[in-house]
């Protein structure tokens, strides 16, 4: 089971900063789950909202600013640190989940995983289907997942169908979906088929997690701790 930290170990600190995804690491998490959107000058940083309003109480729009400006507000007392700060830190033993917020941003990311090395331990998603689409034809050589949502609501079968004609690596789920027991053992079912591996996210019910954790491939949780702890259990456990 793969456990990647939610934001980096954002049930304890700032997320998306440099603190949060060295804990999540130091702790045990096999990777880390990141956002990433593009500022004015053009760079590639780690942060989930298109405003700083909750992250930093300041009504500033990230597209809006340079790095350098953006790098004067504070979350916590940490700053929001850029796409290449990050992949720094990372070696290919360790997992990435970068979820692309912007379009715009896709050929620089794309660019930077490559310039780290670490494309073969990338798996790049987004709720954006269409880039999706067009990365998978792009690079084959890349690993991509459709992240979907509030869409699973009106047809989740269908929707899982049509995205799987386009071959993606991994399809990220959130946990909601498994509260429906005939349709996530059908979603699961088409999944498998396919060689397509089960990304769950945000998922920091351990409980819940032990029901469903047969299905799955990886786990997304803000609760690194917790996970990683309860698994090396288990693995104890297996091993005795």
């Amino acid at each position: 089971m793969i456990v990647l930290a939610h934001r980096g170990y954002s049930a304890r600190y700032p997320e998306n900063t440099m603190i949060a995804f060295k804990k999540a690491l130091e702790l045990g998490a096999d990777g880390i789950e990141l956002d990433l959107r593009g500022t004015k000058d053009g760079r590639v940083v780690v942060i989930h909202d298109e405003n700083l309003k909750r992250l930093c109480q300041v009504d500033v729009k990230v597209s809006e600013v340079t790095l350098e400006e953006l790098k004067g507000y504070r979350l916590n007392g940490e700053t929001i640190p850029s796409f290449e700060e990050v992949l720094s830190i990372l070696d290919d033993r360790h997992i990435l989940n970068a979820e692309i917020k912007e379009a715009n941003v896709a050929e620089r990311a794309l660019q930077l995983i490559d310039e780290f090395r670490l494309t073969d331990s990338t798996v790049i998603s987004s709720f954006d289907h269409e880039l999706i689409t067009h990365l998978i034809r792009k690079r084959p050589d890349m690993k991509f997942g459709f992240l979907v949502g509030e869409e699973l609501r009106n047809d989740p079968v269908g929707l899982v169908d049509k995205l799987l004609q386009h071959k993606p690596y991994s399809m990220h789920v959130p946990h909601q979906l498994f509260d429906y027991p005939m349709v996530f053992r059908k979603i699961v079912k088409m999944l498998k088929k396919a060689g397509v591996k089960i990304y769950v996210w945000t998922l920091d019910d351990l409980e819940k997690y032990q029901r469903i954790e047969k299905h799955i491939d990886a786990v997304i949780t803000n609760q690194v701790e917790l996970f990683v702890n309860a698994l090396k259990k288990s693995e104890r456990a297996e091993g005795a």
